[in-house]
């Protein structure tokens, strides 16, 4: 029987909850598959306490993608679809589980956030790089950078809690540009998670 106390995938290292500063840019990057299964994606907080900085949105056109603090609940809620774009660059689109028809992607609006929206100008094709993926009985990658490949700006959030909305920003590798994307977890998982 899958263990949870090993800290969530090995001392949720893999989440982030034991690192108290970026990881160390690594050359053996990977890009999660999450089969389109529901995601829950989060920012990380660098004083290692029992919270993250959970992706907030609502199911409509040009809502912000806002960060609002929570804790292990967070695990259960699988927000997001991040899938294949089906693009020989092996770029994501993300959409809302909460949209029934599927039609709102995240987007790098014009004026800089990160948004959901129906638009097709290329605007909702990222591209993901990961620290660490993995899977046991769910699907997770660690220290992901979401960037958008036509500007080379990155998914941004920084360590403010309520209400932050996350942006498009020049890349440069802070803890604000790192995410945590895990594959919506069951209650008896989420009660297993203890943050080390």
């Amino acid at each position: 029987m899958f263990s949870m106390t090993f800290s969530l995938v090995a001392s949720l290292c893999m989440l982030g909850f034991t690192s108290a500063s970026p990881v160390a840019p690594r050359t053996n990057l990977c890009k999660p598959n999450f089969q389109s299964f529901a995601v829950s994606a989060f920012g990380y907080y660098s004083d290692n306490t029992e919270r993250v900085k959970e992706w907030y949105t609502t199911p409509e056109e040009g809502s912000h993608v806002v960060l609002k603090t929570a804790g292990k609940e967070a695990f259960k809620a699988g927000e997001f679809i991040f899938e294949f774009s089906g693009q020989p660059s092996n770029t994501y689109v993300i959409k809302q589980v909460a949209n029934s028809q599927r039609d709102l992607k995240a987007s790098a609006a014009p004026d800089g956030h990160f948004i959901f929206a129906k638009t097709s100008d290329g605007s909702q094709a990222f591209d993901i790089q990961c620290q660490e993926c993995g899977q046991d009985s769910f699907i997770y990658a660690n220290y992901c950078t979401i960037s958008d490949p036509k500007t080379q700006l990155c998914v941004t959030g920084s360590s403010a809690d309520q209400g932050e909305k996350l942006a498009m920003k020049k890349c440069d590798g802070s803890l604000g540009q790192q995410f945590g994307l895990i594959q919506a977890l069951t209650d008896a998982q989420v009660n297993g998670v203890v943050f080390e």
